[in-house]
């Protein structure tokens, strides 16, 4: 792809079809054709820019039955693929014809179908319509009310629904729509639904359920009566009785897992995609991924009503007994971490203690495993791999990895002070700070620590480069040109280079956050000999004699 413009390459590298041609080319279909734009007009070519359907369109779509929409106009018909125009120019939409061979076409606002010759099969005179794309029915809207058609255009029902559900099913990877592949259609009429089968017969007739949703692809729904749900197959029988307040799919991995979510009263029960139940009267749950006999299996974290936690299978066997106070996801790991008694250790999918249950505190990055960091029982650092095997000996009072490089390089703290080292236990920034900050979200980067020495602050880069000297009392990072410091009780601004902005002859130096300041230039609300004013970032008074009240009320986040 070129600047707005495609072209074609072998597996090679060799062009095929040069660059600045075309604004857009399709890949190549099942019978060597190519849809491209030139200009403002569409149409097809090969591989050798032999054109097969002029360029004289406005529009145009891919081949669907050996059909294309096109465009011209402002109209719509059909080209086959020798270009020769078969259906005239005279939708008001843009369509395509489905496996059954019909097309769902809009003329004068009103709705209809039609062959690939062309012949209404479907007369067009009807409000609105809807077509699914593997099911020989459709549905067609007169006055408000919905009716049930077949391919061939005959009428199978009276126009008596106020709706008719489509719902999505997936045959071999790709999603479709239908009206009752699923099991069964859901239709609505005077504030009642029904569920019909694929002859449009009563399955679950008007008035039985108050509410219901679309059967989804294991041929079940959701239905309520009196304010309580379940769940029916597609005969209409109820897999799961109406006895539960809510029953819903849960969210898994960003989108809605099969499983059901029943609750009841206080508590959840799970069940399966075909609603038979996998385990009763819990709290909570959540997904989980683990190694049972060497393969990556899918587990339930559950939480009893009692506060503790413990793992099934998807069948709903225990695997893990509900014996902990906090349970961590393995995410495809060996090794969990769980709390007993207070005390943090790893388990694995067997429940074998596989790191000893006595320790303060465990930390690891689940989403991309490589160590743990461990608070044992004598107050001390220490740090294992993904293995259990020792990175760091429990010789330090705190351990945590760096933001810019949390695989190889830690803060560390010695004898109350503070460095970093790398995995290999290389000192990276000495011992000698009492304070050092890790990534700070509205601070100067992932490359930079703030610092604290001898009750004076400072900053300097991951590789220990001082940038601020550490000899102010205080420090305020506002963004890399505003920082404010004070030393020796006088307050000035710097920037990230070391450079003055503002000298330090103030008493106070207050700044608007940013975030919440419409001013074109910035400024400083200072306070000299007991008078406050308001500074440009050249030092220059911009306004003289502001009132104690006004800027204790404008700053009150510092007061409070």
């Amino acid at each position: 792809m070129g600047q707005n413009s495609w072209g074609y390459n072998d597996e090679k590298g060799n062009v095929l079809i040069p660059l600045g041609k075309y604004k857009f080319l399709n890949p190549m279909d099942e019978k060597g054709m190519i849809y491209a734009e030139k200009g403002k007009k569409h149409g097809y070519i090969d591989i050798h820019e032999n054109i097969l359907v002029p360029f004289e369109y406005d529009d145009l779509t891919v081949f669907s039955e050996e059909l294309a929409c096109a465009k011209k106009n402002n109209k719509f018909g059909f080209i086959n693929r020798k270009g020769k125009i078969v259906i005239p120019f005279q939708y008001d939409d843009e369509t395509y014809f489905q496996k059954t061979g019909l097309a769902l076409v809009k003329k004068n606002k009103l709705y209809g179908f039609i062959n690939k010759k062309g012949k209404e099969i479907i007369p067009i005179i009807y409000e609105d319509a809807r077509k699914a794309t593997v099911d020989s029915l459709v549905s067609l809207n007169k006055k408000g009310k919905w009716a049930f058609f077949d391919s061939f255009g005959k009428q199978k029902s009276d126009f008596i629904y106020d709706e008719i559900a489509l719902t999505d099913i997936e045959i071999k990877e790709e999603s479709e729509s239908t009206f009752w592949k699923n099991g069964l259609i859901l239709v609505r009429k005077n504030n009642q639904i029904a569920y019909l089968d694929k002859n449009l017969k009563e399955v679950a007739p008007f008035g039985k359920y108050n509410t219901g949703e679309r059967f989804n692809q294991n041929r079940i729904a959701i239905v309520s009566k009196n304010h309580k749900y379940g769940i029916i197959d597609e005969f209409g029988k109820e897999r799961v009785k109406p006895e539960y307040d809510t029953i819903e799919h849960p969210e898994e991995s960003y989108h809605e897992s099969e499983i059901f979510e029943a609750k009841k009263s206080n508590y959840i029960v799970l069940l399966d995609k075909n609603g038979t139940k996998i385990y009763d009267q819990i709290k909570e749950f959540s997904f989980d991924y683990c190694r049972l006999n060497n393969q990556i299996e899918k587990i339930y974290h559950i939480q009893d009503l009692n506060g503790k936690y413990g793992a099934i299978d998807t069948k709903g066997k225990l695997l893990i007994p509900i014996m902990y106070d906090e349970f961590q996801d393995f995410g495809r790991n060996y090794n969990a971490i769980v709390k007993y008694n207070g005390k943090f250790g790893l388990i694995d999918s067997n429940n074998k203690i596989t790191y000893p249950i006595d320790n303060q505190s465990i930390y690891a990055d689940r989403r991309e495993l490589d160590y743990y960091v461990i608070k044992n029982k004598e107050n001390k650092f220490g740090i294992i791999d993904k293995n259990l095997k020792p990175i760091f000996n429990f010789d330090f009072q705190d351990l945590s990895p760096c933001y810019y490089d949390q695989k190889n390089r830690f803060i560390a703290k010695q004898n109350d002070k503070y460095g970093v080292i790398d995995r290999t236990g290389r000192i990276i920034i000495p011992f000698q700070y009492t304070e050092m900050s890790n990534w700070v979200e509205y601070g100067p980067g992932e490359n930079y620590h703030f610092v604290t020495k001898n009750k004076k602050h400072g900053l300097i880069t991951k590789e220990g480069k001082i940038v601020i000297p550490v000899i102010y009392d205080t420090l305020f990072y506002d963004s890399d040109k505003i920082i404010i410091l004070s030393k020796n009780g006088k307050y000035g601004v710097m920037t990230i280079q070391n450079k003055t902005v503002i000298p330090f002859m103030y008493q106070q130096i207050y700044l608007e956050p940013s975030l919440f300041s419409n001013k074109k230039q910035t400024e400083f609300y200072v306070l000299n000999n007991g008078k406050y004013s308001i500074v440009n970032d050249k030092n220059k008074i911009l306004k003289s004699n502001i009132s104690k009240d006004e800027v204790e009320k404008k700053f009150s986040f510092h007061y409070n």
